[in-house]
């Protein structure tokens, strides 16, 4: 929603109490990409009208009646299997998105007395900028908790504070 507010409202921040309106129904009647429906059918079990169908009159506006129109009758009826299939599609979604985030996260398998480099990020988020080396160390695994943490040891064999993920340990190559 902020990003359709700040879109409409590029030049003059001040007009956001006016352009409010127009973004909360467009929010409304677009479709989501996890669901498939939009919020408005997802709760009323039809689609929107556009606010130029309802100022002017269109075949919709002008056939609709209230009491003789069964479409929206049998809508009623079926809105739990819309809702239902919304819920799956939205599952989908959520398995494709985890599969695909967890496909860049592979946890690293490391040896007792392996050398590795440590982040530089993870250990001092301070000491991080474009040209500053990413990794340091090295250091030696002593330790495997349990598949992808880790105790390490520097090479002069005191032994280094905390655990550390496999994650934030890269192999080093002499």
């Amino acid at each position: 929603m902020l990003q359709g507010i700040e879109k409409r409202l590029k030049e003059s921040k001040s007009k956001w109490p006016e352009e409010l309106s127009s973004v909360l129904w467009s929010y409304r009647t677009s479709p989501r990409t996890s669901t498939g429906e939009t919020p408005f059918k997802l709760a009323y079990d039809t689609e929107a009208m556009l606010p130029i169908e309802v100022g002017s009159p269109s075949h919709r506006a002008i056939n609709f009646e209230e009491e003789a129109n069964e479409g929206l009758k049998t809508n009623m009826d079926l809105i739990d299997e819309v809702r239902d299939q919304a819920v799956e599609r939205m599952e989908k979604f959520k398995e494709k998105t985890r599969e695909h985030f967890s496909k860049k996260s592979r946890v690293k398998n490391f040896q007792v007395g392996n050398l590795v480099l440590r982040d530089i990020e993870a250990s001092d988020p301070t000491n991080t900028g474009k040209l500053m080396p990413k990794g340091e160390g090295p250091y030696k695994v002593k330790e495997v908790l349990r598949p992808g943490t880790y105790k390490l040891l520097n090479m002069d064999g005191s032994e280094v504070p905390n655990t550390w993920h496999g994650l934030r340990l890269r192999k080093f190559y002499q």
